[in-house]
């Protein structure tokens, strides 16, 4: 079980990361649409 951190978009359109495993983790500074989201 490893631990992943990935910047799913940062700069002047929004910010977002998710930190977690394969089962369970959690997005910080959800600043981007959740369309967005769903494509990573």
């Amino acid at each position: 079980m490893g631990l992943k951190f990935l910047s799913l978009a940062s700069g002047s359109s929004g910010n977002c990361y998710y930190l977690g495993t394969d089962e369970y983790g959690i997005l910080m500074d959800a600043g981007i649409g959740i369309r967005s989201i769903k494509k990573y």
